[in-house]
């Protein structure tokens, strides 16, 4: 009988905030739910680490207020670069007109800030469950 045991590599998640200590709390929270983190302060560096990830990203956790470009902005680039690419937006920047943006361009989970960090798993998890 053969049991070979196969490894499952933890998710990824790439956090854009710009906010240094908001991003240190959410990465060091993600972290012990499991998750592997990188990091990007602005949209530039976000695209950069997708165009060459150091492991696959498989979800982008995006603040939409950031200081180089709109997060609007920034969402509808993801979707022309990575169209399947999951994206849940966490802000404490966004009125209903963003809302509507963002559904348009397809991005369902959309919480605004503060969140609760039981709240924002439930999400990941639902995210990764649906790409699975």
């Amino acid at each position: 009988m053969n049991s070979a045991v196969h490894s499952v590599r933890p998710r990824t998640i790439l956090l854009v905030e710009d906010d240094e200590l908001v991003r240190d709390a959410m990465m060091r929270i993600l972290v012990r739910e499991g998750y592997q983190v990188l990091t990007a302060p602005t949209g530039h560096d976000a695209i950069g680490l997708l165009r060459t990830p150091l492991s696959p990203i498989d979800v982008v956790l995006l603040d939409i207020g950031l200081p180089d470009v709109s997060g609007i902005d920034l969402c509808a680039r993801l979707r022309e670069l990575f169209p399947a690419m999951p994206v849940v937006v966490v802000t404490g920047a966004a009125g209903p007109d963003e809302a509507a943006e963002l559904r348009r361009l397809g991005i369902t989970r959309f919480f605004c800030k503060p969140i609760a960090i039981d709240q924002l798993v439930v999400a990941l998890r639902a995210t990764f469950a649906e790409g699975s």
